[in-house]
């Protein structure tokens, strides 16, 4: 173009605004140099002065104002969605369950093998009040029962040692299914009835029908080579369900 073209022989050269950005295209360009889009061929270019110019053009800038909008509005709702998802998790129960919470760590954590460890038959005997079995015999291999009787009742009992190192004892009976068997399998305890199995650690559920029921955890004490639980929780107990 000669340099002594005018403003308005300038503006003749601009043909149409890209419907993405709102660049200012070239009469012949195919792509805009701004960010890429491609422009169509078959579209009749519009001439750049008059109102039909001035309305396209608001209509471009218009369009690219409320893409940007709406990308904030979305960005907002997501940070909101987070932020309450965050909340109803903090303000969810603790998961922790304070008997075994406060149990006593007998060993250095370990891990227990990919095949199943047995429940091995251990003798106990009531004593002052107490439950009392050997921790050596415990720690021999890690996953005992045994039964509470009294006044001609019986009731079954475990104990093993949890990957963190600490003595578990509880009620031996899987509540839903009345099974009074398990076994330990890699970082869960399972069920040998229904297959439920809850974490070995916490007695937290995994999966299966029975998880709200993990065998009901009972307070108990290492008092020298002997394990105690005290008889009164355990002849106090009832079934949950």
């Amino acid at each position: 173009m000669p340099a002594t073209a005018t403003a308005s022989d300038r503006r003749m050269e601009m043909a149409n605004f890209c419907t993405q950005c709102g660049k200012a295209l070239a009469a012949q360009a195919r792509f805009c140099t701004n960010c890429g889009k491609e422009v169509l061929e078959s579209v009749e270019k519009m001439p750049v002065t008059g109102p039909a110019f001035s309305d396209k053009r608001q209509k471009v800038l218009e369009g690219a104002k409320s893409q940007k909008e709406k990308s904030i509005i979305y960005i907002a709702l997501a940070v909101l969605g987070i932020l309450g998802l965050v909340s109803f998790f903090e303000s969810l129960p603790s998961m922790v369950n304070p008997i075994v919470e406060q149990q006593p760590v007998i060993s250095e954590p370990f891990d227990y093998p990919a095949t199943p460890v047995r429940m091995r038959p251990a003798g106990a005997v009531v004593r002052d009040g107490k439950i009392i079995f050997s921790l050596e015999e415990l720690k021999k291999n890690k996953f005992i029962r045994f039964d509470y009787k009294s006044s001609g009742t019986s009731l079954p009992l475990l104990a093993y040692i949890s990957g963190e190192g600490k003595v578990i004892t509880a009620v031996s009976v899987c509540e839903p299914c009345n099974s009074t068997s398990f076994h330990i399998k890699g970082e869960e305890l399972v069920c040998n009835s229904c297959g439920t199995t809850w974490e070995v650690n916490s007695l937290n559920g995994v999966s299966g029908s029975c998880q709200k029921y993990p065998p009901d955890a009972v307070p108990s004490v290492v008092v020298g080579d002997e394990v105690h639980i005290d008889e009164k929780t355990v002849a106090a107990w009832r079934r949950r369900i």
